[in-house]
């Protein structure tokens, strides 16, 4: 019932909250419960019931007589959900431009269910790139301290070992659920036309997700303020015994808090991200550009981090606050380099699939 009433509301969007209007906006939603209810009591399920009452009362032009907003309406051109359903009760018109199928409820729940099977595999390949420098940042300084067990050199091989590693199993984990989502590549790439049962159905399972969200979205942010206070607390902590290495130990810390807040937020977002893509094909197609440079955000998941632990190692262990700003620049005209490659790829793959 929730999604006939938030398909409702958005018939009545595109209008001024008239007296009138409020009036046969509340009729016509007794009506459609009513329908709705008698549908459940001949046996219908819920999605058919949901589906037959949005295609007998969802075009607002159609029940306008009936409900006497007829006079209400003309000065405001009909909202795009108020187009005939059906083919039989479209009128004739001038030829439109070509659509892309639209999606199906069976569709959209197999979409829903592939999101939210790989929504712990996404955020475990983020939180890998955003910890991969860590063995890199620790090893050799603990190396230098005499706790390692090995030299300097040997130290930072391991670092660098460990880091390749990191970041090559976050890749494999990001092209499994690439191959799992690669069947809904026309919802993905926005090549769809939106229905609005689905649209209201996303729009529900984005409702009943949102609490969730909305706290692990403050545990995350919670985190990541937190983060940098490891290294402040270390830095100022004079006469401990390998002040350096508590340092980086801290850097470190900074980074787990980053990834720990990742971890938490991006698997709980996912019912957010199926209803953004599926409420509207526009809003799809515009998230579909904005991951054409996937390659750059998974990059910059784990490059910026690495710059700033970088930064502030350099800074705090060698005090050289002013040379360490250096790295910003060239670290920002290194990014540059890495997205515009990074486009030209993506520029070239779609060229070859045309």
């Amino acid at each position: 019932m929730n999604i006939i009433i938030s398909y409702l509301d958005t018939m009545f969007s595109a209008y001024p909250e008239t007296p009138r209007l409020l009036e046969a906006k509340a009729e016509l939603q007794g009506m459609m419960e009513d329908a709705y209810t008698s549908l459940l009591a001949e046996g219908r399920s819920e999605n058919e019931a949901v589906g037959q009452v949005i295609r007998d009362f969802g075009n607002l032009a159609e029940v306008a007589p009936e409900l006497g907003i007829t006079t209400e309406l003309n000065p405001i051109a009909a909202p795009a959900l108020a187009a005939p359903m059906s083919a039989a009760s479209a009128p004739a018109a001038a030829p439109e431009p070509p659509r892309h199928p639209p999606v199906t409820m069976s569709e959209a729940r197999e979409y829903a269910d592939a999101r939210q099977r790989i929504r712990y595999r996404v955020a475990l390949a983020v939180a890998l790139f955003v910890v991969s420098p860590v063995a890199l940042v620790v090893l050799p300084t603990a190396a230098r301290a005499g706790v390692a067990g090995v030299t300097d050199g040997v130290a930072s091989l391991i670092g660098i070992v460990t880091l390749f590693a990191f970041v090559a199993a976050g890749v494999l984990t990001l092209v499994s659920t690439t191959h799992e989502l690669a069947a809904f590549a026309r919802i993905t790439e926005g090549r769809f036309t939106p229905d609005p049962v689905v649209s209201a159905w996303a729009t529900e399972l984005r409702q009943q997700h949102e609490r969730t969200r909305t706290r692990a979205l403050q545990v995350s942010v919670l985190l990541w303020i937190l983060s940098p206070v490891p290294v402040i607390a270390f830095s100022f902590l004079d006469g401990l015994p390998n002040e350096n290495l508590w340092i980086v130990c801290g850097v470190a810390a900074m980074l787990a808090f980053v990834a720990t807040g990742l971890f938490v937020l991006l698997p709980n977002a996912w019912a957010y991200s199926v209803a953004e893509r599926l409420t509207g094909a526009e809003a799809a197609q515009e998230a579909a550009k904005a991951e054409e440079h996937g390659i750059v955000g998974v990059i910059a998941s784990f490059y910026w981090p690495l710059l700033t632990a970088i930064y502030l190692g350099w800074s705090f262990i060698g005090n050289a606050w002013d040379q360490s700003w250096i790295l910003w620049p060239v670290g920002a005209v290194l990014f540059g380099a890495i997205a515009a490659g990074a486009g030209a790829l993506d520029t070239y793959r779609k060229n070859q699939r045309r």
